[in-house]
């Protein structure tokens, strides 16, 4: 478990507030600020955002309904511009795996095996604050507590600039102890930045989350572009590109050798009752250096993506599909391959779809299908860089036909509202003398 360390406040400490961090986007401190329900920026499955919450989320998070009540527009001084507020989330879950193998492909019998069944009646536990800073800033900054990653503070600031009443021009900082390298600025719902996904389970279901495309540490400066009615009314363009350092401190990494660029591109439009949403991502950049050195990255991962939400029959339906053809991860020098840094080579391709239907305005039914390619060899021992005949037992190991996902989000409110998530997942593995497994997972999320 990984304590708090507090070099981590020197990277975010200037900010007033920072990182739009995991599930920020479907709390109440939002829907106080601007004035609407949940309903306003979210789909059903909080805190996946529809196209309102995609415009706040552009806009910095400076919509304010407070400021426009008491100014028309904007206020003549710094206070009357402000719109703070704080918000708590605590997460609740019991997860239940049968027959999940380790990394060598025979069934998990440790201590804090799944297996065995896992109840954290606080899984997770975090605090928020943020929201408007001035007319063209705002912030939000997250104290919270992770089972898997112990204590941490993030942050991410945003000056967005409305170029016309329907684009925005703007720059973000941010730090994220486990959200990625598109935590910064990213609101399409396909898993690309972590909360924004469809299962709690999320390695079983969404490719992106398998291959941590779209999680670990990252700490970065990108410049976006977002626009409506690019070349007609039916239709929105998204563009972000910046740099990223892999982890919140300089501890184990030098920040000035392992800044990797990275970018994203989304195109939207509109026809009848669909939102139809295409996009790409890519990050490359980093070195190779000998096992004496300290510790670098080497970077080269892209893909596609696609959304459709509408409705069907006055139901709201909802389909992605994210297909990464590459994500080469290389570590080198001191402490790569070591569990305790997470920084063992990846090599690894995959794609996963899945949809959502709702029920009714309670209930949500979900399912979903991965198939994963790990082509890693395993065979590099990076204290003197020979082969590791022990590591090749590892070898498509974690290789899977398909994952299948069903799952049923319900909402409800008892004193404040609720989401409850029961999922569970069958997966086929590739290599035959790896037993087929399963896992099943509950959780229940209660924002305040």
């Amino acid at each position: 478990m990984r304590e708090i360390n507090y070099s981590h406040i020197a990277i975010v400490g200037f900010l007033t507030v920072g990182a739009f961090t995991e599930q920020a986007n479907a709390l109440p401190m939002f829907s106080q600020q601007t004035g609407m329900e949940c309903a306003g920026c979210h789909t059903q499955i909080m805190p996946r955002l529809n196209k309102m919450g995609r415009k706040f989320a552009a806009s910095g998070m400076t919509l304010s309904k407070k400021v426009s009540d008491i100014n028309g527009t904007a206020g003549s001084d710094f206070i009357s511009n402000m719109d703070i507020n704080p918000s708590m989330l605590i997460k609740t879950k019991y997860n239940k795996t049968y027959d999940k193998p380790d990394g060598k492909g025979v069934i998990d019998t440790s201590e804090d095996s799944t297996n065995d069944g896992e109840f954290s009646p606080v899984r997770m536990a975090t605090f928020y604050v943020g929201g408007r800073i001035t007319e063209n800033v705002g912030a939000i900054v997250k104290f919270g507590h992770r089972k898997e990653e112990g204590n941490s503070i993030e942050g991410k600031a945003v000056y967005a600039y409305p170029v016309t009443d329907e684009s925005y021009l703007g720059a973000v900082f941010f730090s994220t102890a486990s959200l990625g390298p598109f935590s910064g600025m990213e609101f399409y719902n396909t898993g690309l930045y972590k909360p924004l996904r469809m299962f709690d389970m999320k390695i079983y279901n969404n490719t992106t989350q398998k291959q941590k495309v779209g999680a670990q540490a990252a700490s970065g400066l990108q410049v976006y572009y977002d626009r409506d009615s690019l070349f007609n009314e039916n239709d929105h363009f998204f563009f972000t590109a910046g740099m990223y350092f892999p982890a919140q401190d300089s501890l184990v990494y030098d920040i000035g050798d392992n800044l990797l660029p990275f970018a994203r591109i989304a195109y939207e439009y509109m026809y009848g009752d669909f939102n139809f949403i295409v996009g790409g991502f890519l990050i490359k950049g980093g070195d190779i250096v000998s096992p004496t050195e300290p510790l670098h990255i080497k970077k080269e991962t892209y893909g596609v993506d696609f959304q459709v939400e509408g409705t069907i029959y006055e139901h709201d339906v909802t389909l992605t599909a994210t297909y990464i053809l590459k994500n080469d991860v290389e570590y080198s020098g001191i402490n790569s391959d070591l569990d305790e840094y997470d920084t063992e080579s990846r090599y690894d391709e995959g794609f996963s779809i899945q949809g959502a239907y709702s029920v009714t305005d309670d209930i949500i039914a979900k399912a979903s299908y991965m198939h994963y390619n790990d082509k890693n060899e395993y065979r590099k021992d990076n204290l003197n860089g020979t082969e590791s005949p022990a590591k090749t037992t590892k070898i498509n190991v974690k290789d899977l036909d398909y994952a299948i996902g069903l799952g049923v989000d319900y909402g409800f409110t008892l004193i404040v509202p609720m989401k409850l998530a029961v999922e569970y997942a069958w997966m086929q593995p590739s290599l035959n003398r790896v037993k087929k497994y399963q896992d099943f997972m509950v959780t229940l999320t209660m924002p305040f």
